[in-house]
């Protein structure tokens, strides 16, 4: 893009005439005028043909004897066109300025505008030039704004720096680091030993593939007895012609169990004053009926005073002959 032409006013050379003897004339260009009206940049210009903004983030640099690279910022929620911008001194002087047909740069309500150009002056000699406010070139970036940022060290990134930029080749060393550390750790775990203990049998070191065992006891140890470091399974419990409780339920007022072989016991107790339904805590075909002759505490009867009737696999009644109310104590066996 080829630079700007501006056109220095009569005011503005004067004053950028006499800050060449150096006698103390300030050249700070601390506005920039915008405007969409045409107009022609006259020497005569002492202000700005329709201007309707003035900018005062304004900041650039000289890169030759006539040319300064000038840089504007504007970030407010407001909408318009620029077709020429004339720059103002320190003391208001109308510096120098420009104007075109077409629209030099145009801004929305949510954008921000970051106008950067090139500008040719007719003379010589632009680095007595300076500008205002030079921060904003380089403001810091943020999680919402671009910005410059700078570039963290390797002990900034792995001191959990939050104001500066990680670099590939730091995460890359940060990475390296981490992987070397958990490789360390996994080489002590493997120097490590693993053995079984009672019953399970086998292990090794963590550096191969390690295989643990349980043995089951045989039905001549089931029998015996004997095998302190094998365990005992169903299968080998019924091979060892051996019955064991395969479900039960008990409580204060009786209860049930189930054998491995089928056979099942229930048992309870109830207070009979003549007649009561006795419910069983399981379907039971009833095969053999134990009845104490009495409880302890209670009046003695015999077998004659309390019966056992109605038997189904649901339940039974009992029946108490004798004038006096006892508990009925009953066990029962069956399929």
């Amino acid at each position: 893009m080829n630079a700007l032409k501006l056109v220095m006013t009569t005011a503005g050379l004067g004053r950028f005439t006499a800050a060449q003897t150096d006698n103390g004339v300030d050249l700070t260009v601390n506005g920039v005028g915008f405007t969409a009206q045409a107009f022609v940049a006259a020497p005569s210009l002492t202000a700005l043909p329709g201007e309707f903004r003035r900018v005062s983030t304004v900041s650039g640099e000289s890169l030759a004897d006539n040319i300064v690279h000038l840089t504007v910022q504007d970030d407010a929620a407001v909408t318009y066109t620029v077709t020429g911008f004339g720059m103002f001194l320190a003391d208001g002087t109308l510096f120098a300025t420009y104007s075109q047909a077409l629209p030099i740069v145009e801004k929305s309500t949510g954008s921000m505008l970051a106008l950067a150009i090139d500008i040719v002056f007719p003379q010589a000699g632009v680095e007595n030039i300076t500008f205002g406010s030079t921060d904003f070139l380089n403001p810091p970036a943020t999680t919402d704004k671009k910005g410059v940022v700078e570039l963290a060290t390797y002990a900034e990134a792995d001191a959990a720096d939050t104001t500066r930029v990680t670099t590939g080749a730091v995460v890359k060393a940060m990475l390296a680091t981490a992987i070397a550390a958990v490789s360390e750790a996994i080489d002590g775990l493997m120097s490590r030993t693993i053995y079984g203990y009672g019953l399970v049998k086998g292990g090794g070191s963590l550096g191969t593939n390690l295989t643990f065992t349980v043995d089951t006891a045989t039905a001549q140890q089931i029998q015996a007895g004997t095998g302190g470091d094998v365990a005992v399974t169903p299968a080998g419990l019924a091979g060892a012609g051996a019955v064991y409780v395969v479900a039960q339920a008990l409580s204060a007022n009786g209860g049930y169990r189930v054998w491995s072989d089928g056979l099942k016991e229930c048992w309870g107790s109830v207070f009979v004053a003549a007649n009561v339904t006795v419910v069983v805590p399981m379907p039971i075909e009833h095969t053999a009926f134990v009845v104490p002759a009495g409880a302890p505490g209670s009046i003695a009867q015999d077998e004659q005073s309390m019966g056992v009737s109605a038997v189904t696999a649901a339940g039974f009644s009992v029946r108490n002959e004798n004038p006096v109310a006892a508990t009925f104590y009953w066990h029962s066996k069956g399929v």
